[in-house]
């Protein structure tokens, strides 16, 4: 029953949050926002709305070492499996917007929680969470992601900046009746497929004797992290993936920024210590994949060599999780 729940929560959530993109991208393109800036912020809100859902129902049950694995597992699922998957199956060009902005922005998202969570070893605190002084601080953080983004969209509507030459974003222009319909539809799913997926992968860590921690890294997190997989997947195979990018840099800032700030301000999320593994893993493929777009010459796309090694680490950070090595 409880992975039948867990099942159902992630279709609902599935299929919620292609409702939810396929009405905004359709809203976004009756304004002539570039695919950057859509992938970066209503597709990447539309496919974090799962890890939102499942973390403000962990946090009003009380289960926050859900909601902490469930960010942290979704990121690196994100960086690694998604950018790696994308990768072997076409180059993934860099916009010069998202190398200056988004991909930093991302690192920083990743060494914040790290450091805020870590008062044992920053302050000489004798336990480590995630506050809401923090998580006011981690939505000031979205709030300049935000607001730059924001700015972005509005110079290329306006002609101010030439929008980057991308690849024609998928999709069709419905008439705004519908495209609000598809908005709410999907935002349903959302909230009552998080809510399986919390009571499913509860009951499951009662029954098999793992830790919220654990089934949140490698049930919940990957999980939630379908909708982008299967976008990102969608978009190689019709060599549409302008998109993908700042679909899975701005889910991952959202994620940590937006989601895990609105959580702690519900209830503060223990860190237990043994996550720290995740989190600086976490930290480290991001870092990797900033230096190879940063060191990269002439800001070469990522193709299958990187997206092996992405694909490799991700397969080394499961057994070693699972204890294999």
């Amino acid at each position: 029953m409880d992975f039948l729940q867990i099942a159902l929560g992630l279709g609902l959530a599935i299929v919620g949050a292609n409702l939810l993109i396929s009405g905004g991208v359709s809203v976004a393109k009756r304004f002539d926002i570039p695919d950057l800036v859509i992938g970066s912020t209503i597709v990447a809100m539309g496919t974090s709305m799962p890890e939102l859902s499942v973390n403000i129902q962990s946090a009003l049950v009380g289960n926050t070492d859900l909601a902490l694995g469930n960010v942290i597992g979704s990121n690196i699922f994100n960086i690694c499996v998604i950018i790696g998957v994308v990768a072997m199956l076409t180059p993934l060009a860099i916009p010069a917007n998202a190398a200056s902005k988004d991909f930093p922005m991302c690192l920083i998202a990743a060494i914040v929680v790290g450091v805020a969570g870590n008062e044992l070893y920053f302050d000489s605190i004798n336990y480590n969470e995630i506050m809401v002084s923090h998580g006011i601080i981690f939505l000031a953080f979205f709030y300049i992601f935000a607001h730059y983004t924001y700015e972005e969209a509005v110079e290329a509507h306006t002609g101010a900046r030439p929008a980057p030459p991308t690849e024609e974003l998928s999709g069709e222009i419905m008439p705004v009746w519908k495209a609000g319909l598809y908005i709410l539809l999907g935002l349903a799913g959302l909230v009552y497929g998080g809510d399986f997926i919390v009571e499913g992968a509860t009951g499951v860590a009662k029954s098999f004797g793992l830790s919220d921690r654990v089934i949140g890294l490698m049930i919940v997190g990957p999980g939630t992290s379908l909708p982008e997989l299967i976008a990102g997947i969608v978009a190689a195979l019709n060599r549409q993936v302008g998109m993908v990018i700042g679909n899975v840099l701005g889910s991952n800032i959202i994620n940590i920024f937006f989601t895990l700030g609105i959580t702690s301000l519900i209830m503060p999320v223990p860190l237990d210590l043994e996550l720290n593994k995740s989190i600086i893993f976490n930290i480290a493929a991001t870092a990797l994949l900033v230096a190879f777009v940063w060191l990269g010459r002439a800001r070469r796309p990522i193709g299958r060599p990187f997206g092996a090694i992405l694909l490799l680490g991700y397969a080394a950070y499961i057994a070693s999780s699972l204890g294999v090595f």
